[in-house]
Order: structure tokens, then C-alpha cells, then sequence
């Protein structure tokens, strides 16, 4: 298990829980994808060096945080991040997001600049955010056709229903599987206890259409995407950055993985073969060694 589980509220009202580990100079901040909690990061904490100072907070409307006020977009995300930072004095960070934390974390990187020495995205969305295609009968996505209003988006039967059904009925076997099918595609599973109590925290997602609909409508680039212009926010980020992706990852694919590591021309990029969407399980170790070396 995790150490020492802690909460704080916010000046804005929210409840932000949050696992805490470590006394080094540095922090490091992760912050967790969709479908997920802080708990998914327990495996690479506990191998960690000991003394690292590690902060993983479950976002607004994940895990054991609360969700008060409904988010609209990413920036919500990162401006609970800044307000958590504050109020436990940290003025600046190196953070790694993870999915759509890799989304959040750009955001926040490129609104706080001086907040975040390094930046590091695992299985990262992209700064053009990440599409949800409408389906056809036989539920395949009719690219390049996106949803057009957050309702319609709200009805699809393949990448949303299924998930919302899960969180009503609290069905942690039924989301290990799915897991299994588009998050464990590389070379590891994980053992099948902790995997459960994973679940157990990742079915309390209050927030899920809501994150889609921002995720998708995420673009902080100079050009167009399926839903947005872009504001070019990312010309603001200063922080040193390392994308790192899995070969064998089916949720964010090469086409996506190679548009980000084409809008951050001056980052440091690494693969890890047979790696699926969840390196922190494929490849624990060497994430903790890599990051390490990075940070340091």
C-alpha cells in the first residue's frame, strides 16, 4: 500500500486527497489518467528511492477527492493543481502525467511556467487533445466524424455507456476487464490483488463525460483539431520534457504519440518496447530509473 493517505481543502471548496512519500528537496508531482485514481501509481512509489518526495493526488471528481463544482475544462484540473501546490508551499515542481494527466499536466506546465522544472508524459495525450468519433451500427468509429455537443458524446455506446454503466453499478471485475483489453496490452500484467483494489478506487469516477468532453475539446497548440483551433498555449512552456510512450499501447496510438513528440520538437523522447498504456506496470523499474535520471 501507499504511504501516509492525506486531504486538504482547497480554497475553492474542494476536497483534494492525496498520497504523499519522501522528503527530498525535489517534488515530484503524478498525476493520474481517466478511468483511474492516484493508486495506479503505487507500484512505482514503492520503488521510488525512499527519500524522493512524491506527491499523488487524486484529481477533482477521481478517487476519494470530491467534486463539488463540475469541471469544463483541463485548466479546471490545473488550477486545483496550483491551489494543492500552494497550500502545501511547493513553488515549484517536476511533475509526470500519465494519459489524460500527461494532458493536464501540459496545461498546467504551459499556464504556470515557473511552477515546473520538469516535465515528463507517460502514454500522454496529445496538445491537440484526444477525439471521441462517432460510431457506426456495428460500433467502429466513423473517423474523422467527432460529436458535435457534449449530450450526444455522452451516448456512446463503446467508449463512454459501458464505462458509466460500471461506475452506477460499482463493478470492479467487469472494468479489470476492460483494463485487460486496451490498458494491459504490453508484456505484465498486474497481480490480481492489487489490480482489485485499483478497480475498486478507479469505479469511483464521478466526473467521466465531463473529462471526455474536456479532453477532447483540449488544445493547446497553433493548429486546428477535430474540435478547436488551439490557443497555442504550449509556446509557454520553459520546463525540460520527456515524453515517454509504449510501443504496444493501444489507447493512445503511434499516430498520437508522434503528434506530440512533433509539437515538442526540443524534448527527449523514449520507447519502451513491449510496453503497453500502463508503463508504470510494464516496466517499473526502468520508468523509476528513467525518471530518476531525468529529474536529478
Amino acid at each position: 500500500m501507499l504511504v501516509k493517505l492525506k486531504q486538504v481543502e482547497l480554497k475553492n471548496g474542494e476536497t483534494i486527497s492525496y498520497y504523499e512519500q519522501g522528503n527530498s528537496k525535489e517534488t515530484l508531482l503524478l498525476i493520474h489518467g481517466n478511468t483511474s485514481s492516484a493508486i495506479f501509481f503505487e507500484p512505482l512509489m514503492q520503488i521510488l528511492p525512499k527519500n524522493q518526495s512524491v506527491i499523488a493526488p487524486d484529481l477533482r471528481g477521481f478517487g476519494n477527492s470530491s467534486y463539488k463544482k463540475n469541471i469544463e475544462t483541463l485548466s479546471d484540473f490545473a488550477e486545483d493543481i496550483k491551489l494543492l501546490l500552494e497550500q502545501l508551499g511547493l513553488n515549484c515542481v517536476s511533475i509526470l502525467g500519465w494519459s489524460l494527466g500527461g494532458a493536464i499536466a501540459m496545461e498546467f506546465a504551459s499556464t504556470y511556467p515557473n511552477m515546473v522544472s520538469n516535465l515528463i508524459l507517460l502514454s500522454s495525450g496529445s496538445p491537440k487533445g484526444y477525439p471521441v468519433f462517432t460510431k457506426d451500427e456495428k460500433g467502429q468509429p466513423m473517423i474523422p466524424h467527432v460529436y458535435k455537443k457534449k449530450e450526444d458524446m455522452a451516448l456512446d455506446p463503446v467508449q463512454v455507456l459501458p464505462l458509466l454503466n460500471i461506475y452506477e453499478t460499482k463493478n470492479s471485475q467487469m472494468l479489470a476487464t476492460i483494463y485487460n483489453y486496451v490498458i494491459y496490452t504490453g508484456h505484465k500484467k498486474p497481480d490480481n490483488d492489487a489490480n482489485l483494489r485499483w478497480m475498486n478506487e478507479a469505479v469511483k469516477q464521478r466526473n467521466l463525460v465531463d473529462v471526455d468532453w474536456a479532453l477532447a475539446n483540449f488544445n493547446i497548440s497553433s493548429e486546428p483539431s477535430l474540435y478547436q483551433l488551439g490557443n497555442n498555449k504550449l509556446s509557454n512552456l520553459k520546463a525540460k520534457t520527456l515524453i515517454i510512450w509504449g510501443d504496444k499501447d493501444v489507447t493512445v496510438p503511434k499516430i498520437m504519440f508522434d503528434e506530440t513528440v512533433r509539437l515538442l520538437p526540443e524534448a527527449t523522447v523514449l520507447v519502451y518496447e513491449n510496453a503497453g498504456h500502463s508503463i508504470v506496470v510494464d516496466e517499473t523499474e526502468k520508468l523509476a530509473i528513467d525518471i530518476v535520471h531525468f529529474i536529478s
